[in-house]
């Protein structure tokens, strides 16, 4: 099939699957301060509550958080409080392969305030790991703290996702397109055309909310339980700077990690069930 021939699925899918998603830049200059939304660094933490820990009692790092005061971020996320992303301190960045949503290795939490009384040294004398002491810099696949921008967009499921295929052939039957049950997507659309639709459809980069990209493949579609995880809510792409100078965020072979939850855990702001994946090339 060429392009000509699939576009009529694509609009209609774009049509069904539009969704208001959030792009993160990372701003390389800029220093965040210890409650702005940011990659990596001191998190903010008030200290009312249990500093997030492994299963062995190894406190986690911060890989970001967002200030959800700071931005309109939609019907489906709070407008007050913060979010934040830890995980271990361990070579694959706290990620569990045999049960992605046990958070263990990984945790996030919500505050449902920020105290902005809070200073950076108050946190800083606690003693809790970062990605800026030189001895813990492995563990995290940001490089350094940043501050992050953030921007409206408008995103569509892209073939990455596992839903993806049976939804395409579920419009293409409803447009009394026949397609060979046998043969993967790939196999049925001419190379080129395959190109094009995913450019016009990927979802690289960093995200609130949005659908997910992979290096390889989406987890949920191997273990029916991880359905029930139908919503990306944080999306960190690997990137570098632009003059060659190194890394801002590196999944070990420029890869991507992506938290998932249930949508109406979201709506009820219950991120006690999460699916934490990160994968490369």
């Amino acid at each position: 099939m060429n392009y000509n021939e699939i576009k009529p699925i694509i609009e209609e899918l774009k049509k069904r699957t539009k969704q208001k998603a959030f792009s993160l830049k990372i701003c390389k200059d800029k220093m965040p301060g210890l409650c702005d939304s940011k990659l990596g660094g001191v998190p903010y933490w008030d200290n009312q509550r249990m500093y997030p820990v492994d299963y062995s009692g190894n406190q986690l790092m911060l890989l970001a958080q967002i200030n959800l005061e700071q931005y309109d971020l939609g019907e489906l996320l709070p407008m007050t409080g913060m979010l934040q992303f830890f995980t271990g301190l361990d070579d694959v960045f706290g990620v569990d392969v045999d049960e992605r949503d046990r958070q263990d290795t990984f945790r996030v939490v919500y505050h449902e305030t920020v105290n902005y009384d809070v200073t950076r040294e108050e946190v800083m004398s606690l003693g809790y790991p970062t990605n800026l002491d030189e001895k813990m810099r492995e563990y995290s696949p940001v490089s350094k703290e940043y501050a992050l921008e953030i921007s409206k967009a408008e995103v569509y499921m892209s073939e990455r996702d596992y839903r993806f295929e049976s939804l395409f052939r579920e419009i293409a039957k409803e447009q009394q397109i026949k397609l060979k049950v046998e043969e993967s997507l790939y196999d049925l659309i001419e190379e080129k055309a395959y190109d094009q639709m995913v450019e016009e459809m990927t979802n690289t980069g960093h995200w609130v909310l949005g659908y997910p990209f992979f290096t390889q493949s989406d987890p949920r579609m191997y273990t029916e339980e991880y359905h029930y995880y139908d919503t990306m809510l944080f999306q960190l792409d690997s990137e570098y700077y632009d003059d060659g100078e190194g890394d801002m965020v590196l999944w070990g072979d420029c890869g991507v990690g992506n938290f998932f939850m249930n949508n109406e855990d979201l709506k009820n702001c219950n991120f006690n069930k999460v699916l934490y994946n990160w994968d490369c090339m």
